[in-house]
């Protein structure tokens, strides 16, 4: 009996030294997981960074085309204008 009782001890021994082995498995990948969520995170950010980049520039890039829109209909009417007085 009790032998049996030595046995059970040592396999729930053997168990808990498996568990605490996965465990720290588990761990370890968690903490690659964490490491590239970090990474993810900052590409994420530079992202963000770019595509403000971005929008600023294609509100530039609308502003010049308005602007030269704007002197290309100016400078139409002048050339009507003077085409009329010859």
């Amino acid at each position: 009996m009790e032998s049996k009782i030595v046995d059970m001890l040592l396999e729930i021994k053997s168990d808990i030294g498996e568990i605490k082995k996965g465990q720290a498995e588990i761990k370890g990948s968690v903490d690659k997981v964490d490491g590239r969520l970090c990474g993810v995170e900052d590409d994420v950010k530079d992202v963000k960074i770019d595509m403000s980049e971005i929008k600023s520039d294609i509100s530039q890039i609308k502003t010049t085309v308005n602007a030269l829109s704007d002197a290309l209909i100016t400078t139409s009417k002048e050339v009507k204008q003077l085409k009329s007085q010859h």
